[in-house]
């Protein structure tokens, strides 16, 4: 009986060294996770010396840098320049009659289209690529400015842009369909030529061949937004595409 007793004891005693070896075996890793980890924190990654509206690294702590996921849960970081106008403010573009003038004087397809009689002026197809030309154009000396560069393509999806929206909340970057980020800024320029033809002030500061010719590039945008919309899709792409600094959409 006592022959039995000692023989169980010895098997117990060597389950229990058994268990003790895995135990320390597991604790040696778990130290080496933590050790690995923590040095993961504490390193950070050099900052790279960019121009302005370049990204920044992940280490960076400026409240002007966002983050935006897109689709493939790949983050992008985008800094944003001090005083950048939000693409849901209703000043996402700033357009003066200094614009309209410039690019009606100086665009060789604006400058026929002011030569045009009114009815060719106003003839709703014969006019559209004027019309879309002129949209087309003072977006893009608009966007000329940095403060009104908020929106970018998503350098994942050609039918998306990201926008910097700015609001009491949050300051961060959305993704938006590129259609829908389109209406809203040609929204944007066809309110900004009216308000510039019915102030006396602003329209006195154009010529009267340009008064009588910008003022019907709202109302033939109005008539058919979706088309122009539409027929902006790639002139659209390919100016995002021009504007887009190096490097200012970094996949993480």
């Amino acid at each position: 009986m006592d022959h039995t007793i000692q023989r169980q004891l010895v098997v117990q005693t060597a389950k229990v060294d058994a268990l003790q070896t895995q135990v320390a075996h597991i604790t040696t890793l778990i130290e080496q996770i933590v050790l690995a980890q923590t040095s993961t924190k504490n390193t950070s990654t050099p900052q790279q010396d960019s121009p302005q509206g370049a990204a920044k690294t992940t280490t960076t702590t400026k409240s002007t840098t966002n983050n935006v996921q897109v689709n493939n849960n790949t983050q992008i970081n985008i800094l944003a320049p001090c005083g950048l106008r939000s693409f849901d403010a209703e000043d996402r573009l700033i357009i003066p009659a200094a614009l309209i003038k410039a690019a009606f004087t100086e665009n060789p397809r604006l400058a026929a289209y002011c030569k045009l009689t009114d009815e060719e002026k106003t003839n709703a197809e014969a006019a559209a690529p004027y019309v879309l030309e002129a949209l087309m154009e003072l977006v893009k000396r608009a966007h000329k400015d940095p403060l009104s560069r908020n929106v970018y393509l998503n350098p994942k999806r050609a039918d998306q842009v990201l926008v910097f929206v700015d609001s009491d909340e949050v300051k961060i970057w959305e993704v938006r369909p590129l259609l829908e980020a389109v209406r809203r800024i040609f929204d944007t320029v066809a309110g900004n030529i009216h308000r510039i033809i019915v102030t006396d002030a602003e329209r006195a500061q154009l010529p009267y061949d340009i008064q009588s010719s910008a003022s019907w590039i709202p109302n033939l945008y109005d008539d058919e937004p979706d088309k122009y919309v539409k027929e902006a899709k790639q002139p659209m792409v390919a100016h995002l595409t021009n504007t887009r600094p190096q490097q200012t959409l970094t996949e993480l």
